[in-house]
């Protein structure tokens, strides 16, 4: 058997009590009259009282009233809990005017509207206090499920987090790190291989360092891109030259970011839009600054998203997987909505005046008081 919620037995309870006290309120009234037929239409009445309400809610609800500003509120609220009050006061009229005729002794007793402006206020108050009730059960109740839903979020994205940091240093890059320094030492290149190593050690450790953090200022994710894009570039040599153009004037160590949010465009500018193309290519990572916005630009002259794509379903030996883009805006949304910001991405295919495709362009922008 179906429980009934709290919704309604408040109602049930509440407006029980209010037919009571009507009842007591009017029992002169009603002490000659048919107890049986009186008690029965006071039952009535509070049926009808009930619906009103729920009524009501759904107006409120309806026309979002609870979700406008506080005079709109004020004014709307008001306005509602007068209009009910008319209809339910009419119809205690109507109830007593009929207990009245039923007595078939008008001469003897008050007229049914004497002291009914008593009724009137009792029955605007009791509305104005139903209104006011469930504004703050409504407003409770909706911060209990904002508090649900942002411990949902808050523990979808330490999920989203955790396979972040999987992904950017995934077996495939470390491994092929370690080839690379495997080949310089068996070619007895020791400078090289030194270089390398103390490149890797330094990104491993500041990878392992943001590992536990949701947020590192953006100082320190540009220098993991550095490191990342260095280590690349020693990989493949002339096939890849790389550029970071970060405006001096910045405080990058006042802008909060998610962790390894930028990286994974670093990465896949190189292996989807530079590595397909034979003679390789150049990347660009620009930080600059446009009003009250920090703006990130990764951009690369590579065969560009399309083509990247064809390559991805048509070549078997495909064995990079880019992870890049999807995950870091779900990271984004997330954030924004937890913490109050505007962060955006924007990707866009660079094309020369012939509509040929030159390559990729990504700007992720933040706030500066991020």
């Amino acid at each position: 058997m179906k429980k009934i919620s709290t919704y309604w037995k408040c109602q049930l309870i509440g407006w029980g009590l209010y037919a009571i006290a009507t009842f007591i309120f009017s029992f002169t009234r009603l002490i000659h009259s048919d107890l049986i037929l009186t008690v029965l239409l006071y039952f009535f009445v509070c049926i009808v009282d009930i619906l009103l309400a729920h009524l009501m809610r759904n107006i409120i609800l309806r026309f979002h009233i609870l979700e406008k500003t506080l005079f709109i509120q004020i004014v709307s609220l008001f306005a509602v809990s007068i209009v009910f009050t008319a209809i339910a006061f009419a119809l205690e009229i109507a109830l007593l005017g009929l207990l009245e005729l039923k007595n078939n002794n008008l001469s003897t007793r008050e007229p049914v509207i004497s002291g009914s402006y008593k009724l009137l206020f009792f029955a605007f108050v009791a509305r104005l206090a139903w209104v006011l009730i469930y504004s703050g059960y409504y407003y409770v109740k909706k911060k209990i499920y904002e508090e649900q839903q942002k411990a949902v979020h808050e523990k979808h994205l330490w999920e989203l987090e955790a396979y972040a940091l999987r992904a950017q240093m995934n077996p495939h890059f470390i491994f092929n790190c370690m080839n690379s320094i495997k080949s310089l030492i068996q070619q007895k290149q020791k400078k090289a291989s030194t270089e390398y190593l103390d490149t890797f050690s330094k990104l491993l450790m500041k990878v392992f360092q943001n590992s536990d953090k949701r947020e590192i200022t953006l100082y320190d994710e540009i220098e993991t891109c550095r490191l990342y894009t260095e280590l690349e570039s020693m990989r493949f040599g002339n096939k890849l030259s790389y550029e970071f153009a970060i405006d001096k004037t910045l405080d990058l160590k006042s802008v909060i970011v998610p962790a390894l949010i930028i990286q994974p465009f670093i990465e896949n500018a190189i292996w989807h839009g530079i590595m397909p193309k034979e003679e390789g290519g150049k990347l660009t990572v620009q930080v600059s600054k446009t009003n009250h916005t920090i703006n990130c630009i990764i951009e690369d002259d590579g065969i560009g998203r399309d083509l990247s794509k064809q390559n991805k379903f048509l070549s078997k030996d495909y064995t990079h997987e880019s992870k890049g883009e999807h995950l870091t805006q779900a990271r984004l949304d997330l954030d924004n909505l937890l913490n109050e910001r505007n962060a955006k991405i924007e990707i866009t295919d660079k094309k020369t005046h012939k509509g040929q495709t030159e390559g990729t362009t990504v700007i992720l922008s933040f706030s500066e008081d991020q």
